[in-house]
């Protein structure tokens, strides 16, 4: 069993120290009337002991005339102790958090507490020393050490560049659409997205691809908990129809145990995101929290978004609503792939959703 906590474990994968010093929105929202700072201030603190991963209050909560310019603009405080802070400016909050503690999971939790407080401690599977239930541990073990073997790579591609780079398109694909064509599939307007991605992927992969997804939807009250990839759960692919990657999300689903865990229970899931090892392509689609007038705010380019951000051993793409209820394509990738071969990756994705609605509307 490795000792190094998660955070770091996740982190080391990137390649980069620790302590980096990066810190990314983890969600905008307005809210239906301007909070009491001193009540907000109370929800942020016991959102921190709910889940000491934060790091210890008080939360640093800022009052601003311009929200998104001062985020996008502020540098973290070197002697804080806390990896979560605020910044409010009328009904605007915004919530930003260091990225070892921030991927969709954790965004949904956050907001939902800050807004809704929750009472009691949270379990302490940030730590790689999980007290989860070893019964469906070991009940779960054979399916995903056959899940995890003989990866297939992703494709290498010729780009000799370092670093990440970004791109983003809007698709023109509306959650209401998803949800139209997922219910005449009789599936969930996630797989019938993420059905589109795989179909997208196979030009860049020679076999079965294991995907990464993050789904936040999901409900675990035993391990509500935040922390990057906390909510990792992969699946894996075999023909992309709707049909097909229905049946494979749900197994993983039926057998899901927590990716801290998971990682020392089956020790060739952290080999997957190492450096040199087979190049995986994470996926998501964002959601806002559930509740009455809350309303999704953009975040600005300046700021980077909670999310998948860190394509680990690869490429990450995720869905983020926009106006009108519009998705756009957001994809980050190594510049080991080529600028054209991502672009082209997001046009095979567009493509494939209206194959997936045209076909479910002769059928």
């Amino acid at each position: 069993m490795d000792d190094q906590p998660f955070g770091q474990r996740i982190l080391s994968w990137a390649g980069g120290p620790a302590d980096i010093d990066r810190f990314v929105a983890l969600g905008g929202i307005r809210l239906p009337a301007e909070p009491d700072p001193a009540d907000l201030r109370q929800a942020l603190d016991a959102v921190v002991a709910r889940h000491p991963v934060l790091g210890q209050a008080p939360v640093p909560l800022r009052t601003v005339d311009d929200v998104w310019a001062a985020a996008a603009a502020g540098q973290y405080p070197p002697d804080a102790r806390c990896l979560l802070w605020a910044y409010l400016a009328g009904r605007e909050l915004l919530l930003v958090a260091h990225h070892t503690v921030s991927d969709p999971w954790s965004m949904r939790l956050l907001l939902r507490e800050v807004l809704k407080p929750q009472t009691g401690p949270a379990p302490s599977y940030h730590d790689s020393r999980s007290t989860y239930p070893t019964a469906r541990v070991n009940r779960s073990l054979p399916f995903w050490q056959q899940t995890l073997a003989d990866v297939p790579a992703l494709n290498p591609s010729t780009g000799s560049e370092t670093g990440t780079a970004e791109i983003r398109t809007p698709s023109g694909i509306t959650q209401e659409q998803s949800a139209a064509v997922a219910r005449t599939m009789r599936s969930t307007p996630f797989v019938v997205l993420l059905t589109a991605f795989a179909q997208a992927l196979s030009p860049l992969c020679s076999g079965e691809a294991v995907i990464p997804v993050l789904t936040h939807g999901r409900q675990r009250s035993d391990w509500d908990t935040v922390g990057l990839y906390m909510n990792v759960l992969p699946v894996r692919l075999g023909t992309p129809t709707v049909q097909a990657v229905h049946r494979a999300f749900a197994e993983a689903y039926a057998h899901e145990i927590p990716f801290p865990v998971l990682l020392n229970a089956v020790p060739q899931t952290g080999a997957l995101f190492t450096d040199g090892g087979p190049g995986l392509a994470q996926f998501e689609v964002i959601q806002v929290p559930d509740g009455a007038g809350i309303e999704p705010l953009t975040i600005p380019a300046g700021l980077g978004l909670g999310g998948p951000v860190l394509p680990v051993n690869g490429l990450t793409f995720w869905l983020e609503p926009g106006a009108g209820g519009a998705y756009t394509t957001c994809l980050r990738y190594r510049r080991t792939y080529r600028e054209d071969e991502m672009r082209a990756l997001t046009r095979r994705f567009i493509d494939s959703w209206e194959k997936i609605r045209a076909d479910t509307n002769r059928a």
